[in-house]
């Protein structure tokens, strides 16, 4: 018969390894964006001294009030989003996991790069 097996050899077992990875893994990369999360949150406002060189009349963009409050707050949203986001993936199971750890670094790239764009712009 098929399903028989010789005698000696070892019974195959049907488990798949875990998609989203081990739990020690998990909290690492979790740990990693609260880290760099704050390390955006501390030093991208710093981004608003890009306007000390304004002078009156200047058109340029962080010469305004408006972009100088939106370079100064987006880069800290966007610390706070990614830090929630990394927070939910290390506790989540399943997609949610890969979802919310690959969003945060994301989140975090993509506000400091609209914060260079307005401040360099």
């Amino acid at each position: 018969m098929i399903n028989d097996q010789a005698p000696g050899v070892p019974p195959v077992r049907d488990e798949a390894p875990s998609v989203t990875g081990s739990a020690v893994g998990r909290f690492f990369a979790g740990l990693l964006v609260p880290a760099f999360a704050g390390v955006t949150g501390l030093f991208a406002p710093l981004m608003v001294m890009a306007s000390d060189g304004c002078s009156e009349g200047d058109a340029r963009m962080i010469c305004s009030a408006g972009t100088q409050q939106i370079v100064g707050t987006l880069p800290v949203a966007a610390a706070f989003l990614a830090a929630l986001l990394a927070v939910v993936g290390m506790a989540s199971r399943g997609a949610a996991v890969i979802g919310c750890l690959l969003a945060a670094p994301c989140v975090l790239v993509l506000g400091r790069v609209v914060s260079f764009a307005l401040a360099g712009g």
